[in-house]
């Protein structure tokens, strides 16, 4: 190759690193006042006084216990319609819980969901993957509480059990689903490694594995990955609130947001990713490792996520 077009090629690489990098770095402010502070300590919480949390075992139990201690405090409750815990089966029959804390329960209109699984692979405190979003959708739930009369529709916060070995509390929420509860989904927010790293290179990204074009429900790929209304209303949050963006768009799976692509329901997993030197979008290097604890993380861009989720919910059901 001539020396001409390897300077062109290093040229378009590095403006398009520096666009990414630009449109998902962290901003420090917080436009709905989601506090960093206190998700670092839910996350602290999860990784040194639980500790690891694989499927099945105490410890994942224990993590539903505080979870559901913590979402009672808010307000939720299982008597109002607004708080339910729900065993189900998973891997060699292990039993896993999916909690469900719901704003505004019954209320017509569209459902939303925002999710977050709290268990982890054994051996790892999980900070990235995945207490730091669990933190997020606690504070989310403070924020919300279990009635907002300026949303209109049904946001489910979905603390989901059984990821890591085959994202069955996603299967177990969707399968419970009548057919008349899926259509009125209207869009789902699902979080992993949600707050940011620190370090040259991460930026904010979305994954997507299909969405509605032209009224049916069609599948990306990983040459045309395919924004859907998650992705979007995401993209266009993080615009309005830090004057940044768009988010870059990636096909990517690997956690539960599968499902309900599956299920043609329409849904985006945000993430903190690194861009590397060679231009390849990774995720931590301590993803799935005892070193992945929260003394190596930056808690901004866990309410930078939450912010981007609060700004999707308000311009789909807000008044």
């Amino acid at each position: 190759m001539r020396s001409g077009e390897c300077a062109m090629k290093r040229l378009l690489f590095h403006m398009l690193a520096l666009c990414l990098l630009l449109a998902g770095c962290a901003p420090s402010k917080s436009p709905h006042g989601l506090d960093a502070a206190r998700i670092q300590a839910d996350t602290e919480y999860l990784c040194r006084e639980i500790g690891d949390r694989p499927t099945g075992t105490e410890k994942e139990s224990a993590a539903c216990d505080w979870l559901e201690k913590q979402l009672t405090e808010m307000g939720f409750s299982s008597q109002t319609g607004s708080l339910a815990r729900v065993p189900f089966p998973g891997l060699f029959e292990l039993t896993s819980e999916n909690l469900i804390a719901t704003c505004n329960p019954g209320a017509e209109g569209p459902i939303l969901c925002v999710m977050a699984h709290y268990d982890s692979v054994e051996g790892s405190p999980g900070a990235r993957d995945n207490a730091s979003s669990v933190a997020v959708l606690l504070e989310l739930a403070r924020y919300l509480g279990p009635a907002r009369e300026d949303l209109q529709g049904e946001i489910r916060l979905l603390f989901l059990g059984s990821e890591e070995n085959g994202y069955h509390g996603a299967s177990a929420y969707v399968k419970g689903l009548s057919e008349a509860e899926r259509k009125r989904h209207l869009a789902v927010f699902n979080m992993e490694n949600s707050a940011a790293s620190p370090g040259e290179g991460a930026i904010l990204t979305c994954g997507t594995l299909g969405g509605i074009t032209d009224g049916t429900y069609q599948e990306g790929n990983f040459l045309e990955p395919m924004p859907n209304l998650a992705s979007r209303t995401l993209s266009q949050a993080y615009e309005a609130h830090y004057g940044r963006g768009p988010l870059p768009v990636f096909h990517r799976g690997m956690s539960d947001h599968v499902i309900f692509h599956e299920a043609g329901i329409e849904a985006a997993n945000i993430s903190w990713r690194f861009l590397d030197s060679d231009g390849l979008i990774t995720v931590p290097p301590e993803y799935h490792l005892p070193s992945d604890v929260p003394e190596t993380m930056d808690f901004e861009g866990g309410a930078v996520t939450g912010e981007c989720i609060i700004g999707a919910l308000e311009a789909l059901v807000g008044q």
